[in-house]
């Protein structure tokens, strides 16, 4: 094996040793991470219609390694006004992949997935769908598996829902950190497709 081609692979095989030196996230190493508040914007979209609120979420955050963790936020959401509304509840276990390379590194940027279990709902209006009028309102839809609310303008449902993370951290310290985050939610109420995007800053606290 000539210089040449010896030079990349000792690189290589370095900083392969130094991604596994790398400890878990925290200020003991534990890879336990808490969220007890994020809050920021979400924007609903459905068939050309869009209607602006606020997204609040709780998560619990543990690393499974020095890049892979495993996060399970709690969040609810809700926006628009009149029948043109929408609404969400969920809890998201998911998986986060971090390019993370050093303890004490200031920007950690990341990429994740889960699946949203919980209820969403929408205004008739802003799925596009005519409004019940108040003869119609008699009829309580009893035999509607959506798990409609006691508003027949408002239709919503049950279910899992794919959801994916992107965002970066910033560490000043090992205990402590500002996590900001975009998530994108797809959801189906009615048969019409609702496109939930999310823009959150939390604080972390990390063991």
């Amino acid at each position: 094996m000539d210089e040449m081609t010896l030079i990349p692979l000792v690189a290589l095989l370095a900083s392969t040793a130094t991604a596994g030196d790398v400890p878990r996230s925290g200020y003991f190493g534990a890879g336990v991470n808490l969220e007890p508040l994020s809050l920021g914007p979400v924007q609903a979209f459905s068939g050309g219609r869009v209607a602006v609120g606020i997204s609040l979420q709780a998560a619990l955050q543990v690393d499974l390694g020095s890049r892979w963790a495993f996060r399970l936020p709690l969040e609810v959401g809700t926006g628009g006004s009149g029948d043109s509304t929408f609404s969400e509840l969920g809890l998201t276990p998911g998986l986060l992949y971090r390019w993370r390379n050093d303890a004490d590194q200031r920007w950690v940027p990341y990429l994740g997935a889960g699946l949203k279990l919980g209820a969403a709902g929408a205004g008739r209006e802003f799925l596009g769908l005519p409004l019940v009028t108040t003869v119609q309102s008699l009829d309580f839809d009893f035999d509607d598996d959506d798990g409609d609310s006691d508003d027949p303008n408002f239709e919503s449902r049950l279910g899992a829902f794919p959801e994916v993370w992107a965002g970066v951290e910033w560490h000043p310290n090992r205990w402590f950190s500002l996590n900001v985050q975009a998530a994108y939610t797809y959801v189906r109420v009615l048969g019409t497709s609702v496109h939930l995007l999310h823009e959150r800053v939390g604080v972390r606290f990390s063991l």
